[in-house]
Formats: C-alpha cells, structure tokens, sequence
C-alpha cells in the first residue's frame, strides 16, 4: 500500500532539513536499509534510509527544497503502479496550508477621512493709512550690507557671493604623453613628470602609478547559507545575548608535552599535541570536577563522565566530535579517535550520538600557527579552552633568558556555573599535567 515517507528528525536540534540530492529515481525499486537521498541537517550532510523493500513511486520534495522534520518527501509502495492521486492531493493540500499560515496577516489600509468643509472667513478691513505688511518670507528682505571694523564696506570690493573658482592647474605633458594616456583611459593630472621642469613624456604615462590606471572589479558571489551555517549564526548570538561569560588565559610551559609527542613518533605512535592535551584536560576536569558541569535554569548538573568536544572545521562550519570517557584513555586512543571522528565528519557521516553530549571543549588552532584566541561557549557546556600555538620564545627560567616552548590558552566560563576562582583553580590543575604530562599514561 502507497504511504508518505517523510523527512527524519535526522540531529536533535534539527528544525528543518534540506534534500541535497536524490539517490533513487521515480519507479526504482528499493531494498531494505537503502540510502534513497543525501539531507543536509545544521549538523551534517548524511544519508537517509528506507527500512523495508518496496518501490519509490513518487519524489515529492525537489532538491535544494528546505521540509521540515515530519514532513513527506516521497511516496513509497509495495509494488509499482499504484495510484497515488489521494495522497498527492493530500500533499499539496498540506503544503498549501503552511504556506498560508506562514503568510502574516495583513491589516487594511486605514481610509482617509473626509476633508472638512471649507469654511468662508470674512477678510478685515484694512485702513488706507496702514503700512504695508512685511513679507512673510526672507527672500524679500534687503541682503545685508557687510562691514569690517564697524564700518560698512563698498560694494566694489567684494567678490560676487559664490562666483570665486579656485583656478585648474594647468599640466605640462608632450602632445605624445597626452594622447597616450587618451588611449589608456589614464588622468595625467595624476602623473609625476621626469621631463625638463617636472612635463610629462610618454615613458611616464606607461611606466605611471597603478592607481592612476583602470581597475577591474570583480562581482559579488552570494553563497546559500547551509543548515549547519544557520544554526551556527543563531546558537552564537544566543550564547552572547543570554550567557554571561568571562575568560581566563594563561601561559604554559610546553617543553614537556612536545618532547612526549616526538618520543611518542620514535615509537610508531601517532600522537599529537592535541591528543595529549585532551587527556591533560580530562585529568584536571577529575580533579576538578565542578567545571565538568551545565546550567539548566534551576541547578548546576555535575556531569558524572568526561566526554571531550573537540572542533574540527569544515568547509561549511564547524562540529565537534565527541571523545567519551576522555580521563580513561590514554594518548593513542585518544589520537586514533579523534583521527577516526574528524574523517567521517568531514564526509558527514557522523551519528548524532558522536557529535552531542559533550561536558567540554577544546578547539585548538595552533596547527595554524595563532599565538592565541577566545573561543565562543558550546551550550550547555560551561566552558571551552581555546589553544594557541606552542612556540619558541625567548623566557626567563632562574633568572636566566632560555629559549623555551610556550602555549597560551584561553578558557571561556559561564558565570553562572564557573566563578572566577574556580576557573583559575581548574587551570591550575591544568598546567601540573600539561608541565608534566609523562605522569599519564600514553596507551
């Protein structure tokens, strides 16, 4: 029997989804567990599947179409052939509905009201005597004479008001230089002549500044804002205007944690300084509990796992993986994970259940050499750690200048859950790991 397939809630905080393309055509038949179209969600694009074999008779939704969570995009059935005129109707009656209900009511134009009568008013009489009235308007009034020390100026010493024009200055160039520049669409007046008493010549028209020549501008490109674009504009405005915010740097000594990532390369094991840092971050998140917790209007949750967000860019946004039970693994699990999550999210591929649950976060930008950041907070979490580039720079170590790895990193905290003491508490513990990180274990 002929039934709607309709758009999966495809990501918790779905609202609306778009279909990218279509996998299967009008009259295709369909297996179980079989991807039929690819959906662009504010998380990812990934593909949606049908559970039971049958036929696709219809596609109703076009791609590029935003359908919201709910609603159909397709007719599926058992076999090929049957009619579905009812649920087309159905369908486009549906749609018609929630277009006119999004339309905003408009209210009538307010009539204008009936201009009044004029009314007859009886003129006064005016005296034959009576001095004429002044005009009402300046423009009839006599121009002031001007003055200067008191005394009234003749009028022939004056310019006519307006009349004076700054005299154009006058350009030397050869009849060479100024024909060639006609040709080039060039302003001579904005040529420095070489010639005898500053003229210009030819060789100064071709050889003259850039600025003086042509330019062409190139069009404005407009790009359609994707699912995850739009989330990620609305989630950030929400966390500036709702959650009060501070941040907290500090400077590292990172002489220990780039040792251990280049020992642990002697040893075959792919480790980064990232991966290290996040189980740097998840010790001190146990030591420290408080900061592994979420507001939720009316209490502070202290989350009972460590489940590390980490960002990874992606061409059209940003999503970040999560590492569960971050405090349990060591350096080469963390590092094999992290590599695992950042290629499906980069295909879009990830599972909802991959990318949310977070207790916190770190994004780390210091591959891209910046020295340092503030990162913005990923709700509900109460904090995220942005991590600058761990560079060589000159320090003072026993009063001795050395030359030694620094990293800076800036933690955001939500005031409501992190005060400022415990904040600094947390990068505390932070910086006993990080400057000793061979107290953790590296498999």
């Amino acid at each position: 029997m002929a039934q709607f397939f309709v758009m999966p809630q495809a990501s918790p905080t779905m609202t609306v989804g778009v279909v990218a393309k279509w996998l299967v055509n009008d009259g295709d038949t369909l297996a179980p567990s079989q991807a039929i179209a690819q959906v662009e969600t504010d998380k990812a694009t990934m593909d949606i599947e049908v559970f039971d074999k049958g036929v696709m008779l219809k596609r109703l939704a076009t791609e590029g179409q935003e359908v919201p969570p709910g609603q159909p995009i397709a007719i599926i059935g058992a076999k090929a052939g049957e009619d579905v005129a009812a649920l087309v109707a159905e369908y486009a009656a549906t749609v018609a509905s929630a277009s006119t209900a999004a339309k905003p009511t408009t209210a009538p134009a307010p009539t204008e009201p009936e201009p009044a009568p004029p009314v007859a008013v009886a003129a006064a009489p005016v005296a034959a005597d009576a001095p004429a009235s002044a005009p009402s308007s300046p423009t009839g009034a006599a121009t002031p004479r001007p003055t200067w020390a008191g005394k009234t100026v003749d009028d022939s010493f004056m310019e006519p008001r307006g009349a004076y024009r700054a005299p154009a200055r006058r350009v030397m160039a050869s009849p060479l230089a100024r024909a060639r520049a006609q040709e080039l669409g060039i302003d001579v007046s904005r040529l420095r002549g070489s010639g005898p008493g500053g003229r210009i010549v030819a060789a100064d028209v071709v050889s003259g500044p850039s600025a003086a020549k042509p330019t062409t501008r190139r069009a404005d490109e407009s790009a359609r804002a994707t699912q995850m674009r739009k989330t990620i504009a609305r989630r950030l405005a929400e966390v500036h205007q709702q959650v009060p915010v501070f941040y907290l740097t500090v400077t590292f000594d990172a002489t220990q944690i780039v040792a251990l990532k280049e020992a642990c390369g002697r040893r075959d094991m792919k480790v980064s300084v990232n991966d290290i840092l996040i189980r740097c971050v998840a010790s001190a998140l146990r030591d420290v509990p408080e900061v592994n917790a979420q507001w939720t209007g009316d209490a502070i949750v202290r989350k009972g796992s460590i489940d590390i967000g980490v960002a990874v860019a992606l061409p059209e946004g940003l999503i970040t993986p999560v590492i569960r039970d971050a405090d349990q693994k060591g350096f080469a699990a963390i590092g094999a994970e992290v590599r695992a999550l950042a290629a499906r999210a980069k295909e879009g591929k990830l599972a909802p259940e991959e990318y949310t649950g977070g207790t916190f976060t770190i994004s780390n930008l210091g591959m891209f050499e910046i020295d340092q950041f503030t990162a913005i907070l990923n709700p509900p979490e109460a904090a995220i750690l942005a991590v600058g580039s761990a560079m060589e720079v000159p320090a003072v170590v026993n009063g001795t200048v050395v030359a030694q790895r620094r990293m800076k990193l800036t933690m955001t905290c939500d005031h409501r859950v992190i005060d400022g003491a415990l904040g600094a508490r947390f990068l505390q513990a932070l910086r006993a790991y990080v400057e000793n990180p061979g107290l953790l274990s590296a498999v």
